[in-house]
Order: structure tokens, then sequence, then C-alpha cells
């Protein structure tokens, strides 16, 4: 297979692209995409390797192992090393804990499951852990398990159809990744079966290996380029990923891999995109534990210098692990046996896997914490206590993802009627973590509870089947139909959904409700409070300072915009920022107790005093 230079320069963007979006860069809003440029490229020369290897009566699973382990491995174990004892310095030791459960799932390379089981990929608590990266080996390493396979037992028996059987599991694939993108949003960009489509899309391209005429190769080459800035430039966090936004950048690698021999060809293979490309792996391995742990030790907003020095410092490091490290074992002689390869690579996997398992069942075997430093840290597994996600009614009042869909919803039990007026609670996760305060705040009201993870209270919600349904039952059906006298709606408001906001409260006060009111956004940080009061204790920082520093950007401006927009459309509005942070300073704790127990849901006890300010105002 001969050597295409343009394939490490497409590289070069998806690199870049993953760099600038975890630095911050706002212009680079989908540079995240980069790992599915890589997921193209991916199934498009393993493919044509191993087409190469079947055809030529060559093709041997060890060896290609062999290959696999020399590649991937090395720099791996490397970076998991450095990365432990840096963090062992600056890290909670929950965070401890987390690391060493990483560090055995990336060198079982399931690191994908792991994550999937724990946390939103574009949440706050994702952005602390160094070793989050690791979901998209993974997929990779699982689809290296399963094609190989595949191949070798399509070319034994089934040759003839082994085009359509790829194109058939691709278009499989596909389908899942575009219903689960919408029922299951975690593990659609989480898992192999909705992922696979991407590098199947690489793989059919290497089968099929289509040699286009000059002017057609010139057309894809240019077109997969679009493709690729739109997608890098046009998506975002807020964007339905992967599913159908999906298809712009793996359509556009494929685009611009077919269109060999065009412009955009050339230009990728200019030599500073190319000699990106070929350190690529490495700096994808190292740059997002260099930004995080970073993050955690100074500011988690990063100014232009220190994204800059972030930046270098990563590719420094990448040109120094692919220079000793990557370089060595991957020109390692075709004399050294495959025992003699794959056995250390075993080796190194146990001694690893022992170092995870020491840290996540100690994560104080590397230093000591103070003990306010591991109370504090100990709210790491707060929302996971029984008692309280009964006081959120979780699975029953309160839906999510795993939650069973709408039919989960008891509306015998949070609908239920009695004497008292009824003040429904309707919205997200920042409804549900208020009703069992508000409704011991003001227990002359009948407090109701409709809420669902993510789910703002909208009448047309751009979000899971279950929360439309929940939306369409409360707006349609129950609130025409019963008459609340008071509705309020919470939620994480988003600019781009307060039009529909202004539409659930005309649609409120014409269904016959006395009173909407809409309670503005819960104070947010930029990581958990109590982490952050944690780290302030451990470093001995003052905790204003450190408070203010990772308050969400913007907070008040976005309070004052929906403040206007509510009484405008003649509902109440509650700042529910006015009750956080009196005089300016934001509340970090209540009755020492920490006033939130992640970065913008209260504990019991900032609830119950949230609750106790605002109960006058329904």
């Amino acid at each position: 297979m001969g050597y295409r230079a343009d394939i490490d320069g497409l590289r070069a963007i998806a690199v870049l692209s993953v760099l600038l979006f975890h630095l911050g860069v706002s212009w680079v809003p989908g540079g995240f995409v980069g790992v599915d440029i890589f997921f193209v490229i991916s199934g498009y020369l393993i493919t044509r390797i191993l087409m190469r290897d079947l055809k030529a009566g060559q093709f041997s699973l060890v060896g290609f192992y062999r290959k696999r382990a020399l590649r991937i491995l090395p720099a791996l174990c490397v970076v998991l090393a450095v990365t432990t004892l840096v963090g062992s310095r600056v890290m909670l030791p929950s965070e401890m804990r987390e690391m060493g459960q990483s560090i055995i799932a990336a060198l079982l390379f399931i690191s994908n499951l792991h994550f999937w089981s724990q946390v939103d990929y574009f949440t706050p608590d994702a952005k602390e852990n160094p070793l989050l990266h690791t979901w998209s080996l993974g997929i990779e390493e699982q689809f290296y398990i399963i094609l190989p396979l595949m191949l070798w037992l399509m070319w034994r028996y089934a040759r003839p159809w082994l085009l359509q059987l790829i194109g058939l599991s691709v278009a499989i694939s596909l389908g899942l990744s575009f219903y689960a993108s919408d029922q299951m949003p975690r593990a659609s960009f989480y898992l192999l079966p909705t992922r696979y489509w991407e590098l199947g899309a690489g793989a059919l391209l290497a089968l099929f290996a289509p040699r286009l005429p000059k002017g057609v190769a010139e057309i894809s080459g240019l077109a997969g380029f679009a493709l690729l800035a739109v997608a890098i430039f046009g998506l975002s966090e807020d964007t339905v990923f992967p599913g159908a936004a999906a298809l712009l950048p793996v359509v556009g690698a494929v685009f611009v891999i077919a269109g060999h021999g065009g412009s955009v060809s050339r230009v990728l293979s200019w030599p500073v995109p190319v000699w990106l490309g070929r350190i690529s792996y490495s700096l994808y391995l190292w740059h997002w534990p260099v930004i995080v742990l970073w993050k955690l030790r100074t500011d988690p907003v990063l100014d232009l210098s220190e994204m800059i020095a972030l930046g270098a410092v990563s590719v420094a490091l990448a040109v120094v692990s692919a220079r000793y490290v990557e370089r060595p074992f991957r020109s390692m002689p075709s004399s050294v046996t495959n025992a003699a390869v794959l056995w250390p690579a075993a080796l190194a996997i146990i001694v690893g896997i022992g170092v995870g398992w020491g840290l996540s069942v100690s994560p104080t075997m590397l230093r000591g914490y103070v003990p306010q430093v591991a109370e504090l840290d100990s709210y790491d597994s707060y929302f996971d206590a029984p008692s309280f996600k009964a006081s959120w009614r979780y699975d029953t009042c309160h839906l999510d993802p795993h939650s069973g869909g709408f039919e989960a919803y008891d509306k015998a039990a949070c609908l239920k009627k009695d004497e008292r007026p009824a003040l429904l609670l309707f919205g997200d996760s920042h409804a549900a973590h208020l009703w069992q305060a508000l409704a011991a705040a003001r227990p002359d009201l009948n407090v109701m509870q409709a809420s669902s993870t993510n789910c703002r209270p909208l009448p047309d919600p751009n979000a899971t089947d279950f929360c439309t349904d929940l939306s369409r039952f409360i707006y349609h059906d129950w609130v025409p139909n019963h008459r609340p006298k008071i509705v309020a709606l919470s939620g994480v408001w988003r600019p781009s959904e307060l039009n529909s906001l202004v539409k659930g409260i005309h649609h409120l006060r014409a269904s016959g409700v006395e009173q909407v009111v809409v309670l503005g956004d819960t104070v947010t940080y930029t990581a958990t409070l109590p982490k952050i009061l944690a780290r302030a204790a451990m470093s001995g920082a003052p905790i204003q300072t450190q408070q203010a520093v990772h308050l969400q950007p913007d907070l008040w401006s976005r309070d004052r915009a929906l403040h206007e927009l509510v009484e405008q459309a003649g509902a109440t509005y509650v700042s529910l920022l006015d009750v956080a942070c009196p005089m300016g300073e934001c509340l970090a704790e209540v009755d020492g107790v920490p006033f939130l127990f992640d970065s913008n849901h209260y504990t019991s006890e900032g609830a119950a005093y949230v609750a106790q300010r605002i109960a006058g105002q329904f």
C-alpha cells in the first residue's frame, strides 16, 4: 500500500480541531469532530492493510495485533504514567480514584464503556478527567478486534458479497446512531454500535477503492473540505451528536480521501501538515492531560497566553513522544518475534492495571490529604445516595434517559390533587432539585412535579422523545383540563430557546393558569462547588477568590435579559442568582454544607435555603 502524505495532512486537521476545541478557542465550536475524522482515516487505512494481506494470502491475526500493540501501547503507557504522577499533586481523592478506574479502562480498551457509565462528554465533570479522551481509543480498538475477523470470514465464505455486507453493517450502525442520538444520547456518543459506521465509511471507501478522474477528484476534495469546515466551525456542544450531524465530518473526510490528486490533496501534502499529522497520535494523547491538569491547578477558563502556552507544550511533548517513544517501537525489525513483542505488551498492561486498581481502592496511596479536603471531596458521591434521589422522586416524577420513557412518569403520584391550590413545578433537573424544599416551604400549596433531565419546560422542546412527550402532556392535556393556580417553570435556560419560553408562557395563560412563574438560572460554576472548596482548602487560597474565577461567565447579563423577557410576556420572574449571591458574593455553604453538590444543583440544605426565600413569590 503506497504512502499517502495527504492522509497525514488530514490527520493534522483532525488533531488541530480537537486541540483548539479543548483549549476553548471560541471560533472552533465543533472541533470535537476531529475524532470523527480520525475514525474515518482509521477505517480506511486498516481496511486497506487487511485487504492487501488477504489478497496476498499473508493475513495473520497475531501479526496484525503485534503492529497495533507497537503502534498504540508505548505512547499510551508513557502518557498514563506521567499523568498519574503529575495528577497526584493537583487532584483530589475522588479524582485519583477515577484516575485509577480510567487507567484500567484505557489499558483494557474499554474507556468508551467506562465513560458511558460515568459522565456526559460535554459536562463540567467530564472536563476534570485527564483521561476522558481515551474513550476514542476504546472505539478504535474494539473496531480493530471486530473488523479483521469480519473481513477474514467474508473473504473465505462470502467473497462476492463482501462489499455489500460491509455496506449493510454500516447502514445498520448509521440507523442505530440516528435512533440512539435521540433516545439514548450518551450511549450514542460513546458506544461502538453507534460509532461503527464512521470507521465503516472509511472501510467502504478502501474496499471500493475508486480512482477518480482528475476533475472529479478535484470536486470531491473541495466538497469534502467544505463539509469539514462546516462541521468544525458550525457545530457546537449543543448539537445533537453524533446522529445526522456526524455525516458532515464523516462524509467530508471520505470525500477528501477520495479526492487524491486534487488541489486539496496537494495542500494537505505540504510539509507542515504532514509533519503535524505524523505526531498526531502523540499530540492527541498528550494535549488533554496537559490542559486538564493545568486547569485543575489554576483556572478553568484559559486566557489567550495560556492557550498558546499549553498548545506549545502539548506539541513539544508530542514531538518528543513521537521521536523517542513511537518511532523506536514502530520501526522494530520483523526479526523480533511476535512473542517477544506481545508478552512484554501484556506485562505492561497487567502492571498498569495493577497501578489503576491500587488507586481505585486507595486513592491516597501517592499522597495524603487533610480531613477537610477529604470531607468536601466526599460530595462527589452525593447524588448517588438513594435518599437524595428520593428527594427528586427519581424515575417517578423526574425522568431521565434510563427511566424507561414517558410511560415511567407516575401521573397519579406526581399530579395528585387535594383541596389545596395547585402549584405545578415543571422543568428539568433545576425543577427537581427544588421540589421537596418548595413543598416544605409552602405547605398551604399542593406542590406537584413534572421534570426530566435536560428537558426545558417548553411547548416544543428540541430534545429526547420522553421529554417531548412529557411537555406535550403538560401543555396540551393536563394543564387545560386541570387549570392549576400556579405553574412554575425552571430550567437551564438557553438563548436559542427563549422564544419558545415566551410561547409557553402565553399558552399557559391562555389555558387558564392564574400565575406563571419563571425561575431564573441557578448559580453555575465551571467545576463542582465542593471540589472548588476542597482545592481552596488544599492550596490555602481564599474561597471567595476560587469561587469567582470558576463562576460561569455572563450569568448576570443573562439573568437581566431573561428577567426583562419574562415580564414582558406577562409572567413573574424570580432571580435565583439574587438569592444565591446576596451583595454580589455567592454562597459557598449553608449550615456547614456546600450550597451545591455539583456545579449547578443544590444540596438539600441549599435547596431549603433557596425555597424559603422564594416561597413568597407564589
